[in-house]
């Protein structure tokens, strides 16, 4: 009876174990929203029926220049990060962006407010790029662990989310799977 009993135990699975999701881009989603059950509902929607969600987005995707022409996984692609996008957990800034839009972008991510990450405009110079700042902010933030990726949508705009460090080789990784990049901010 022991016997049986200590093997039961052994297979009850971990309960504190994060869900995986199978695919890689609702798992890129997962761990960029940290979790948000609205935002991965709709990112669900937008893997599984494409079409449709393209149909209730079309204004978005318009503004991006696409259409039920493009291929289904850059509809998915940009759906996702449109949906970070409006609910806070990613970024977007034009590449020529002056110092005082990309403080106010980076400054009103759910995640930088979350965990109380600091900046100060003193830490930058104006005539810098993106690139640079985020470099800065890498650096200011490395003991807290956190870094500033950016999703490559092949445009000249940055999409910039905050990410633990930790987790970045696993962004990249999941994002190469399905032919896109994500990286550090500062590479892009």
């Amino acid at each position: 009876m022991g016997f049986f009993k200590s093997r039961q135990e052994k297979e009850v699975p971990d309960t504190h174990e994060e869900p995986h999701y199978h695919h890689p881009l609702l798992e890129i989603v997962r761990i960029v929203c940290s979790n948000n059950p609205e935002i991965l509902d709709s990112a669900r929607k937008c893997i599984k029926n494409t079409e449709k969600y393209y149909q209730s987005h079309l204004e978005d995707y318009e503004a991006r220049g696409m259409s039920l022409k493009n291929p289904p996984a850059s509809l998915q692609w940009m759906g996702c990060i449109d949906l970070l996008i409006h609910h806070q957990f990613a970024c977007e800034c034009d590449w020529c962006e002056e110092l005082s839009g990309f403080l106010s972008a980076v400054s009103d991510l759910k995640t930088v407010k979350r965990h109380s990450l600091e900046i100060e405009e003193s830490w930058f110079q104006q005539q810098d790029s993106i690139p640079q700042w985020c470099e800065i902010l890498d650096k200011k933030w490395e003991k807290s662990g956190y870094v500033l990726a950016a999703f490559d949508i092949d445009s000249d705009s940055y999409v910039m989310f905050l990410c633990q460090k930790n987790f970045l080789k696993k962004l990249k990784a999941l994002a190469e799977s399905l032919g896109f990049r994500i990286d550090l901010s500062m590479n892009m």
